[in-house]
Formats: C-alpha cells, structure tokens, sequence
C-alpha cells in the first residue's frame, strides 16, 4: 500500500498533479482538495490515502521528517515548472485585486517569491538526501504536454496500476479558479510565458522589468538544477 502526497511551491502545477493521480480507482482522496496541515499533525495516515499541500505549511524540515518516519510508505510527488514561469506566475496570480480585497499573497512579492523558492528547493534537497526513493520530481509541463508518458512513469514509481482517467485531470478539477480559467483542456499557453515577458498576462509586467531581471537572476540555479534550458 502506498500514501501520495503532491507537495511543492505554490503555482508550480500541485492541482494538476492531484487532480490527475485523483482519476486512479487506487487512491482515497482527502475531502479537502489541499490537506494544509498533513505535516503537522503528527499522525499516520489511512493506506491509499492522496492529497496536495504546499511547503508554506510546513514550519521546519523536523515536521517533514518525522512524517515520513511514522508514514513509512508514504511518496512526495514534488511538482517544478520552469522557474521563470514559476515566478511569473506567483507574481502575478497572486497580485491585489478585487476579490482579494488588495491584499498581496505572501509569495507576490519579490521578497516572498524569492523566500518561497528558497524553501521549497531547500526542503526537496533534504528530502531526496534523506528519502531518495520516496521523492518523485514531476515537471508541470511534462504532465501537459506528455501526460500519457508521465502519469506511467509516476504509476510505476509508485508500484501500482495505470489508469487511462489518469490523463484527464480537467474533468476532475476542484480548485474553481484553475476551472474556468482553462476549462476542459491542458493548457500549453502556460509554458514558456517568460519568452515574452513584456506582454503576458496582460502586459502586467512591463513597468516592472527591473524586479523581473532581478528575480530572474536569483532563481537562475534552479532552471539547470530541474532540467530546463
């Protein structure tokens, strides 16, 4: 038996990811679309049991740790994408705006991106030298472009079956937002937005082209570290 917890930085592809390994008959899927405190509850964890989390949520590496010493059998299915994307998208998605009453998200801001980068990377880093074989790195564009292949891969790191739902996470999606901002597809628009930096989003960017190279330069290690060009 196996438990699946999809865990990264936010906006870096956790709910495709969820949504995708959902469509396996294998798991019991948390009520809660997000287990928030998974880390920290300091218990053991039903068999099959699958959600998503995010590092924010997990005060120091002691908590993750002793989770995965009292859930033995429990995998990591760390979710990248490529780190410019990454930051582009914590900046803007999480920006003011109406429904948010203008209040940044703590990761929309050049301090609070760069910091959640820095701890998302530092907690995989421990991880893998303490529980190799139970950290599987999967790559938000490999999963839109290639999910056939990918959610295979996934399957056979995790020693159980395959599933042909498994390719069709947009039927299943919960998280509102994500619904209908891509609706019944996988959205490609989504890699690659740091080609024309000046003009996604909107042009939301193009008055703000220092914080953008300076980001950039910061989180420049990680693009060779997760395999991009």
């Amino acid at each position: 038996m196996t438990i699946a917890i999809v865990c990264s930085g936010g906006r870096s592809g956790t709910n495709l990811a969820l949504e995708s390994l959902r469509g396996n008959p294998y798991f019991k899927v948390s009520n809660v679309i997000e287990d928030k405190y998974v880390f920290v509850r300091e218990e053991e964890l039903i068999d099959r049991y699958l959600t998503k989390t995010d590092v924010v949520y997990c005060p120091t590496y002691k908590h993750f740790k002793q989770f995965m010493i009292k859930n033995s059998n429990a995998n990591i299915i760390w979710t990248v994408r490529h780190p410019y994307d990454w930051c582009l998208s914590k900046l803007y998605r999480g920006r003011p705006t109406e429904k948010s009453l203008w209040k940044y998200s703590a990761d929309a801001t050049i301090r609070g991106c760069l910091m959640d980068m820095s701890w998302m990377y530092s907690l995989l880093k421990e991880l893998e030298k303490d529980y190799p074989l139970r950290i599987i790195r999967v790559r938000m564009e490999d999963l839109i472009l290639n999910i056939e292949t990918e959610t295979k891969r996934i399957c056979r790191r995790l020693c159980i079956l395959w599933d042909k739902e498994m390719m069709y996470p947009y039927k299943r999606m919960r998280n509102k937002d994500k619904k209908k901002r891509y609706g019944n597809k996988l959205d490609t628009s989504q890699i690659g937005l740091y080609k024309n930096v000046a003009t996604v989003y909107d042009g939301y960017f193009m008055d703000k082209m220092e914080a953008i190279d300076l980001i950039f330069s910061k989180v420049q290690p990680l693009i060779r570290e997760f395999n991009y060009e």
